[in-house]
């Protein structure tokens, strides 16, 4: 609030300077010695107030003899010829008297001339001396004696100064002006006064602080970058056998990490963080250097140190397994389980940013530790097995490795194709011929099968009742449930051949492209690269479409050993990471199962999740199952489009969880591609409908504990569905005809058993060679 506030008389006396705010005795001089409760104005400010108010005077006086009006604005209006000039914007004793008081001297508002009657205006700045909103002023009479009178704060006179649009004005008949001010101006404007200070003194911090982040952050830069190419080579020493510096380069690693932790811990860093928006860019980073440095600490140097107990050499090379190596390495990651864990946890949690260099490095991060994370949780369960499962100790383990073939779906993934042994001698690989699969001859006869799997996999459909589960290795997937399957095959392995099987391996094509993507491709007899981007279409299509049917067989069975041999190789050249990912993709897909006659071994390779076995506890997280049997006897499944959808889920008040699901089957063939199909390819059950028949058996396995329910069926194919149950578990199952473009539809209510206290609902369903990207 701008101008000098003097109290005018209610009966149109001349407003005068103000003595102290209180009750003022009349005839007592101002000063310090007068009484009152408020503010008191020395002697030397009643002097002021009195000469700015003589000046007003005088000045209004010589005004109204040269009739010069000040009509506010930055000139003065024209005098009568010869009459000097009197200046819009008074320099004169007032301003000097100002000046002299300090008082706003510096202010250009105060400057602005009035827009009211003749008057001082000038350089005046603002004079008040009441201490609230309403009180008592001093003020004289006509003679010059001063008496009290009351008044409030917004109601006084001034020298005839601007105030602003905010203020309202009025002339009175001293030439003055009336001003009434909003309530509580001053206290907003010495408010805004001190925020624009603070705000100066933030930009000026915030420029020298913002230097120092720079330098500051080109530090961390500069030790991270440090960090890594040492991780780099640390890696390339542990595959390569170098263990002896490891614990060296450990320190190293740690060490650039403490300092990159403690750098960014300071309160520079900490203040940062509070800045709007970008501010999540630096707790991003904050977070990342402090998972790291934990990673570093708690569990990178104790590995180091252990590695560097172990027996030097590759981790894998020309077909050896490194087991001392590989078991320190696993030891030391389960042993770190919980640092790893946590420093997922941090990682992921990691909320958005915005600054697109931060924002790169933060999915990196995610993507490294997830990946990491995966593989201590292998270790985790692993280690205790691993050696024996490598032959530790002089021992020999024999595993039967299946190559399943998706064309000819089966519930555990196709038809197992060929099959091969692979021995492990102290981590020693060596992988035998790939053959054809064989089957139960005269006189064996078929293995023994429940009743259960009798009506589900075999009766019926053209086959009589014929058992060919126990009979056939090509038939013993029919069953979803792989430890059953891998023992069928394993006991018609000893019996055919005579065999000792410790554990059966089953994988498809598209698995073994992922491999081959990382250790690089292989031949077929012909010439034909086999590699990372074609694999699957080459065994699963092209073999069938381009070769006589007396050579499909041998082909795929050795280009399937052929791709063995291939991966075994290359382990030790090729990025450990990489092949982790590579097997934990196809193990989420269900394309790679093991199974081991060991019961510990077992337990792993279900805590791996690659066991396959039909979960029948209730306890555990529910898993609704979705498999398909192929039984046109065909190589058609290569158009099958199988998916499986979850639409909407209800927690019941008993622990369950009800669940809609949808599942579709499509069969994708072209009139072109039903024109072109080999005879080998076709269907051949008497029961198909045309060659382009896709005859299958859809089956819905309700949670342990669970049921099926609502079952609702539509499309253009047909479908008839039955009940039935398998070890404990409630199936509902049907068969299938689907003539090129046609399609199923089963809608379904899923529910929970009460025991899985909401556990949330998983799927198995049989991978298909339609889940991967081809080119036809």
């Amino acid at each position: 609030m701008a101008g000098n506030h003097f109290k005018g008389s209610d009966s149109g006396r001349p407003a005068v300077p103000p003595r102290p705010n209180g009750a003022g005795k009349a005839g007592t001089p101002g000063g310090a010695g007068q009484g009152g409760s408020g503010k008191r104005v020395s002697p030397g400010e009643t002097a002021m107030f009195t000469a700015l108010y003589e000046q007003s005077q005088k000045a209004k006086k010589t005004g109204r003899a040269r009739g010069n009006v000040f009509a506010g604005g930055a000139t003065s209006t024209p005098q009568p010829s010869g009459a000097p000039s009197v200046p819009a914007n008074n320099a004169g004793a007032a301003n000097a008297a100002n000046a002299a008081g300090n008082v706003n001297a510096d202010k250009a508002a105060n400057n602005t001339p009035s827009a009211g009657g003749a008057g001082l205006t000038g350089n005046l700045g603002t004079i008040y001396t009441g201490a609230s909103e309403t009180g008592t002023f001093a003020r004289l009479d006509d003679s010059g004696a001063e008496f009290a009178g009351s008044g409030s704060k917004e109601d006084y006179y001034d020298f005839g100064l601007n105030y602003g649009s905010d203020a309202s004005s009025s002339s009175t008949s001293d030439g003055l002006v009336r001003h009434r001010h909003r309530k509580g101006e001053r206290k907003k404007r010495h408010t805004g006064a001190i925020i624009a200070a603070v705000v100066a003194v933030l930009l000026v911090a915030l420029g020298a602080s913002g230097f120092m982040l720079l330098n500051s952050a080109k530090t961390v830069k500069s030790e991270a970058k440090e960090a890594v190419e040492i991780v780099g080579g640390l890696k390339d020493k542990v595959t390569s056998g170098d263990f002896s510096t490891l614990p060296d380069d450990a320190k190293k690693i740690d060490e650039l990490c403490d300092s990159m932790k403690a750098e960014t811990s300071s309160p520079l860093w900490t203040a940062a963080s509070f800045i709007p928006v970008y501010g999540s860019d630096i707790n991003a980073a904050r977070t990342m250097i402090d998972a790291l440095s934990d990673v570093s600490s708690n569990a990178l140097v104790p590995m180091a140190d252990n590695l560097s107990q172990a027996t030097p050499g590759k981790l894998f090379q020309d077909g050896m397994i490194n087991v001392s190596a590989l078991q320190a390495v696993a030891d030391s990651l389960s042993s770190s389980s919980k640092v790893f864990k946590s420093a997922n946890e941090k990682v992921q949690g990691i909320g958005d940013t915005h600054i697109s260099q931060v924002t790169e490095l933060v999915d990196k991060a995610k993507d490294g530790f997830a990946t990491l994370n995966g593989a201590v949780d292998a270790a985790e369960k692993v280690a205790p097995v691993l050696p024996q499962m490598l032959g530790a100790n002089g021992q020999t383990r024999h595993y039967l490795v299946l190559a399943m073939s998706n064309v000819e779906i089966r519930a555990c993934g196709g038809f197992p194709g060929s099959r091969g042994v692979m021995s492990v001698t102290d981590g020693k690989l060596e992988l035998g011929d790939f053959v054809k699969v064989d089957m139960m001859k005269e006189p064996l006869s078929p293995l023994p099968i429940t009743d259960e799997e009798a009506n589900l996999f075999t009766t019926g459909w053209g086959l009589t009742g014929f058992n060919t589960l126990g009979y056939t290795m090509g038939d013993v997937t029919m069953t979803p449930d792989y430890p059953r399957a891998a023992q069928l095959v394993s006991d018609m392995q000893k019996a055919i051949v005579g065999d000792d099987i410790d554990g059966v391996f089953a994988v498809d094509p598209v698995f073994l492209q992922y491999m081959l993507g990382v250790v690089g491709g292989t031949q077929l007899p012909d010439g034909t690269v086999v590699d990372g981007s074609n694999a699957a279409k080459v065994l699963l299509h092209d073999i069938y479409w381009n070769y006589p049917v007396e050579e499909q067989d041998a082909i795929f069975a050795a280009v399937a050993g052929s791709a063995f041999n291939k991966i075994v190789d290359e382990l030790g050249s090729s990025d450990i990471t990489k092949i982790a990912a590579a097997i934990e993709k196809g193990a989420s897909e269900g394309r790679i199962l093991m199974y081991s006659r060991n019961d510990d071994e077992e337990k792993a390779a279900k805590a791996l999740g690659i066991s396959g076995a039909l979960q029948t506890d209730t306890s555990e997280a529910p898993i609704l199952g979705v498999y398909v049997n192929n039984y046109s006897y065909s190589k058609m499944d290569w158009f099958l489009d199988k998916r499986v959808t979850i639409d909407s889920s209800v927690e019941n008040a008993d622990g369950s969880t009800t669940y809609r699901v949808t599942t579709t089957l499509k069969n994708t063939m072209t009139p072109q591609e039903k024109a072109e199909m080999p005879g080998y390819f076709q269907g051949h059950n008497g029961i198909s409908q045309d060659i382009d028949d896709e005859v299958l058996r859809l089956y819905l396995y309700a949670p342990a504990g669970g049921s099926i329910s609502d079952i609702k069926t539509s499309g253009s194919g047909s479908i008839e569905m039955n009940e039935a149950t398998h070890d404990g578990l409630k199936v509902a199952w049907g068969g299938v005809h689907m003539l090129l473009g046609q399609d199923i539809k089963v809608e379904y209510t899923v529910t929970t058993s009460k025991d899985s206290g909401h556990k949330e609902l998983k799927v198995r369903t049989t991978p298909t060679a339609q889940t991967f990207e081809q080119d036809k």
